[in-house]
Parts: structure tokens; sequence; C-alpha cells
């Protein structure tokens, strides 16, 4: 079955990167993942895509303002890398902003997601940090897995306070997502800003070498710079996916055990009620 991955968190701390990243790793066996971005204020379809042209047919927008969302339609709004045609890409396009679109119905967002989870193994969600962006709650809802990636310092902190009030809802499942430091380094105070909200469930430290396939537009050969800090935080939400997965296996394969069991207990007794019918006779 499809998982839907959702990526928040506050500004600067990398989630677009993590994003790719995730993509790659989840794709090395041929499986198939799109990432879908939300956010009109940075159209990210000329950043994964620099040398890729794009109109606005092909964006998100055009899916998010029409009347009714289905497979169809959202098929043929994803761009497809050339290089690596197991990742799907939904996004605005260059020159849009805010104002391109009337303003995204929450309710579209979530039958966005519901439609494209239709279409691939993954589908990877990466959010705006402003929450008044309706992709951004609808994707933390619809999400199997959610990630929450912030910067571990002062403003990420309070970025974060300042957001769970937002996320108490049930439907949001606040305390059970995975939290991350991004763009870390060395002199941060990870102990004393994670002892703050919790804890953290890993660290994305900043690296030159990631950092510099984001500037060049090459956001999906930086999986290859990861160290061993970052990738041992991705082995982490690689393993939380594989344990959904397998728990669904296993639930799939107890409710086929009660089935083939009713069908043989239905089997007996009717074997149990012609032996009775034929005696009687």
């Amino acid at each position: 079955m499809s998982k839907t991955i959702t990526v928040w968190g506050s500004p600067g701390s990398g989630k677009s990167m993590f994003c790719c990243i995730l993509a790659k790793a989840l794709t090395r066996d041929k499986r198939k993942a799109i990432i879908i971005n939300g956010e009109p204020g940075i159209p990210m379809l000329p950043v994964w895509l620099p040398e890729q042209i794009t109109t606005t047919a092909a964006s998100i927008g055009q899916v998010l303002t029409s009347v009714e969302i289905d497979t169809s339609l959202a098929a043929s709004h994803v761009t497809v890398l050339k290089n690596y045609p197991y990742i799907g890409l939904m996004g605005y396009c260059a020159g849009e902003n805010p104002l391109s679109y009337p303003e995204t119905d929450y309710q579209m967002a979530l039958q966005l997601i519901s439609s494209v989870k239709k279409l691939v193994d993954y589908v990877i969600l990466d959010c705006s940090s402003v929450m008044t962006n309706v992709f951004t709650p609808a994707a933390i809802e619809s999400g199997d897995l959610v990630l929450r990636i912030v910067t571990p310092d002062l403003k990420g902190i309070n970025y974060l306070k300042a957001h769970q009030p937002l996320l108490v809802d049930g439907r949001f499942h606040y305390h059970e997502h995975m939290t991350f430091a991004g763009m870390a380094r060395p002199f941060h105070a990870f102990d004393e800003m994670g002892y703050i909200i919790g804890g953290f469930d890993g660290l994305l430290p900043y690296g030159k070498e990631i950092d510099r396939c984001a500037t060049e537009g090459g956001m999906f050969r930086a999986i290859k710079y990861c160290n061993s800090k970052y990738t041992a935080s991705l082995n982490r939400v690689l393993d939380a996916l594989e344990q959904m997965e397998l728990a669904e296996q296993q639930e799939e394969e107890r409710y086929e055990d009660e089935a083939y069991g009713d069908e043989e207990y239905e089997e007996d007794a009717y074997r149990e009620d012609e032996d009775g019918e034929e005696y009687e006779g």
C-alpha cells in the first residue's frame, strides 16, 4: 500500500533537500515516488529542474483550483525527472506567486494528496513553514509518517512552540511526529535545545557539498554527500516506513487466515448438517 511522508518545520531547516534525498533513497529498488510542494511563494519546479523548462500548464496550481481532482488530472501534472524516471514532481512554476491562483481550499488539498497516493509507492509532501498555507495542515493530516525538521536554535524552537497550538486536534497526531535537527552545525547546543522540545530523533547536519548541490540545481545528487549522522537519520526514517509496511503485511495475513478459518468452519458445519440429514433419513 502506498505511503505518504509529510515533511514540515521551521524555515531554512533543509526540508526540501531532505525530501529529495529521501526520494532517491526510497526509489533505489525502482519503486516510484512523487514529491509535492504546495508553496506558491517559492515555486519549486525551477529549483528542482533549473535546466528543464516547465510551463504553467504543469503547475500544481492548475490542479488545486480545478472543480474536482482525480488520478488522471493529478497524473497529467506530474513532471518526471529526465535522468531518473522513478521520481515525479509537483509544484508551482517559475514566475508564479501566491496571487496567481484563487485561494486553495483545504478539502481540495486533501483530495490532491489522496489522488496522487493512488499513482505511486510513496508520496512525499514538502510543506511550507507557513501554516496559513492550507497545504501544510492538510499534508500533516494526510501523512502516514510525519517528520518535523527544525533548526536547533532559538528560531527553530520558538517556531515549534508557536505552531504546536495549531496542531492540537487529534487528526494531526502531533506527538507521533519524528523530530530532526536540520542544518545542524557543531556550535549548536543540541542537548539544551532537544531538552526544550522533548528531544531529537536524529541530526541532519549542514554540509558544504549538500549546500552546493542546492545552489547549483542538483538537489537529487546530494544523497551521495550525506555524512554518517545524516545517513543514520535517513535510515531511521526508512526503518520506520519498513516497520509500518511489515505491520500492514502481518495484518493482511492475519485477516486472510481468519477468513480462511471462517470458510473451513462453514464447510465443517455444512458437512455436519448433511450427515445429520442422512442419519435422520
